[in-house]
């Protein structure tokens, strides 16, 4: 989910936006907010500092195959209305039906899963469970008792679908990014943090360091290393696990957000932003 190359490694790649390749994105775009005055960031006189990293957005790997969903949860009642016209209509039915609904799941995680920083919790996806637990009843019932229990079984998939593509587009409201700010990883000590996080490690590793509850989501500190550069990174966890910026007009935990932002204890630091990985205005 990150661009390739150092250039757009904190921007984005451009072709994510239909921009030209050799045009370089803006440093904020619209509904992006500026950073707190608290935290330092990078400027022509400085390269020190937080930077937001954007990352892909969820259309790319999401929108083309869910599109296709619906279509195949309609074609998969055609066996079992006209029946006869495979050779176990049963079978296609069912096997038409998985495929409706991995083509909305299978994407959904696969594109939760590559985001630096995401959680991994296939029940905190934005899938209506709840739903599909009862259509999976009704179709069990119909076995035994009903066909009507079938039908039944039927609508709540639909209603579990309609559900779902509510859920992924609160998701879509907020395009992917985080904070990211080089440091020494020897000088990190986590129990600079106050009491409201919850510290998993208290000196700097790759990985989840400390989170922070956010609403219905959460804050999350993280560790990571890109070349010989060591990095800590702050991104905002929305309920259904996926990456969300933190610095964004339209997210629903804005206020709450800024208020963690505000406290946080590492302002900046004394490592310098590589040139190859920061680019400014006079450069653009």
């Amino acid at each position: 989910m990150e661009a390739h190359g150092d250039r757009n490694w904190l921007r984005g790649d451009p072709n994510w936006w239909g921009l030209p390749i050799e045009e370089t994105p803006p440093r904020i775009r619209p509904s992006e907010s500026v950073f707190p005055d608290v935290l330092t960031t990078p400027g022509e006189e400085s390269r020190f500092g937080w930077e937001r990293q954007r990352m892909r957005p969820l259309a790319w790997p999401i929108l083309k195959p869910l599109a296709w969903s619906p279509f195949f949860l309609i074609a998969s009642v055609f066996p079992l209305v006209f029946k006869g016209m495979t050779p176990d209509d049963q079978f296609v039915s069912g096997t038409i039906f998985v495929i409706s609904w991995a083509l909305l799941i299978l994407p959904v995680a696969n594109a939760r899963n590559v985001q630096p920083t995401s959680d991994n919790s296939l029940l905190s996806l934005p899938v209506d469970w709840l739903s599909i637990s009862l259509g999976i009843i009704f179709f069990t019932i119909h076995i035994e008792y009903s066909p009507s229990f079938g039908w039944a079984s039927y609508a709540m998939f639909w209603i579990a679908f309609f559900r779902s593509i509510n859920m992924i587009s609160e998701v879509f409201m907020v395009p992917p990014a985080r904070i990211v700010l080089p440091i020494s990883r020897d000088s990190w000590d986590s129990s600079i943090l106050s009491g409201d996080w919850n510290i998993s490690e208290k000196f700097w590793k790759r990985g989840e360091i400390a989170t922070v509850p956010a609403g219905e989501g959460k804050m999350a500190l993280h560790g990571f290393s890109r070349g010989n550069i060591d990095f800590i990174s702050l991104s905002y966890v929305c309920k259904y696990g996926f990456i969300q910026d933190c610095l964004f007009k339209g997210n629903p935990e804005s206020e709450r957000i800024n208020e963690l932002l505000d406290e946080f204890p590492v302002t900046s630091s004394d490592v310098e932003w590589p040139r190859n990985l920061i680019l400014f205005d006079e450069e653009e």
